[in-house]
């Protein structure tokens, strides 16, 4: 009859908990960071005037605009909770992009 080697056995076990501790970590930072669906999904945002960027959303959760602007320049509207609109002019220089940032 073979023996079992009880340490070898408690070896691999130790291993394939960590394993798979490890990738649940990792799943759960994964979902942690990712962007609120329903708000990507109705928001909209540009420039104009050639000084300002505009956002508008229209779903849940919170954002800001952030324009960026020629001569390294750059503005931030404040947090927005919801549904709304809203307008950023550059300090100085022309808009080149206003992008949504998602909290």
């Amino acid at each position: 009859m073979a023996q079992l080697d009880i340490h070898a056995i408690d070896k691999n076990v130790r291993k394939t908990v960590a394993a798979v501790t490890g990738a649940a970590a990792i799943a759960s930072i994964a979902l942690a960071t990712a962007e609120p669906a329903s708000a990507q999904s109705n928001c909209s945002a540009g420039t104009w005037g050639g000084i300002y960027g505009w956002g508008d959303c229209r779903g849940s959760g919170q954002w800001q605009l952030k324009v960026s602007c020629t001569w390294g320049a750059s503005a931030t509207s404040s947090v927005i909770s919801g549904p709304g609109h809203v307008d950023v002019k550059c300090p100085w220089g022309s808009a080149r992009s206003a992008p949504i940032i998602y909290l």
